[in-house]
């Protein structure tokens, strides 16, 4: 459960998008199959199939653009603004 109120308000905006019908996060109702299992996303070494390191730079890059960074991937781009984008970064790197 992360505690950090950039992390806290990631945790209510990815259970409230188009993240959660697609990844699981274990513990939360965020039980997609389609995409990875993210539940400890934060303790990773890389992202993207090991293309770019677990940073909360790569993370938001990752999740504002997919198709930009890997062409062909099939997480399709969410539309979110810089709030939503900043603290589903802080919430994903809190995953560990």
């Amino acid at each position: 459960m992360p505690t950090d109120p950039d992390a806290v308000a990631g945790k209510v905006a990815f259970l409230s998008k188009p993240c959660a019908a697609c990844h699981t996060v274990r513990g939360t109702p965020a039980t997609g199959t389609t995409g990875p299992d993210l539940t400890h996303i934060g303790s990773r070494q890389t992202i993207a199939a090991g293309l770019f390191e677990t940073t909360h730079g790569s993370l938001a890059a990752w999740i504002a653009d997919p198709q930009t960074l890997k062409p062909g991937n099939n997480m399709p781009m969410v539309p979110l603004n810089s709030v939503e984008l900043r603290n589903i970064s802080a919430y994903m790197e809190s995953l560990k």
